[in-house]
């Protein structure tokens, strides 16, 4: 419950001067995607993992954003012939740099960022958990549609550094879904 209330509030935070805005400048966005990655840990007994995440940012100006990012994975795996389940959960501040082409439409970016990674293994009724600092690079695109251009299919490809389970490892994740632009015009 501290949990979602922890997200909750970063959410409100990072999406309060979004929504407040109305000056050209003052825009914000929200989002979701769906994400498959490589884990490949050998600590947590996953090769491959699906991420469901949310996402909030405020734009400082027309090239530079910064946002926050919430994604959580749940897989099956197997650890010495054990059974286990896998939960991960990361938490990352984002930094984003908006390339701005004569096609309005398409917006491709790159991106950097640091935060939090948690993970838990469950198996033969034992439960171990670990957390780090997590470090984030990659880029993306999104593509605005529709009358107004404030909805985009958004996609990307990120590399995720960090170190649960005394095991450092780097997660490639391609990940898409949908994000809205809000206040500023």
């Amino acid at each position: 419950m501290k949990r979602i209330l922890l997200f909750a509030a970063l959410v409100g935070l990072i999406g309060a001067p979004a929504l407040a805005g109305s000056n050209a400048g003052n825009s914000g966005e929200i989002g979701f995607g769906y994400g498959q990655s490589d884990v490949g840990s050998e600590s947590t007994g996953v090769d491959t993992a699906q991420f469901l995440g949310v996402r909030g940012g405020y734009d400082f100006n027309q090239m530079f954003e910064i946002e926050g990012q919430f994604a959580s994975s749940s897989e099956d795996g197997d650890i010495a012939g054990t059974d286990v389940d896998m939960t991960m959960r990361v938490l990352m501040v984002n930094g984003l740099y908006n390339f701005r082409p004569a096609k309005k439409e398409f917006v491709p970016y790159v991106m950097a960022g640091i935060g939090r990674s948690d993970v838990e293994v469950e198996g033969g009724g034992i439960t171990a958990d670990d957390n780090s600092v997590a470090y984030q690079v990659g880029g993306g695109t999104r593509i605005f549609f529709g009358k107004t251009k404030r909805t985009a299919f958004r996609m990307d490809l990120s590399l995720l550094r960090d170190d649960n389970f005394d095991d450092t490892s780097t997660t490639r994740t391609l990940t898409a879904g949908l994000t809205w632009r809000l206040g500023g015009r």
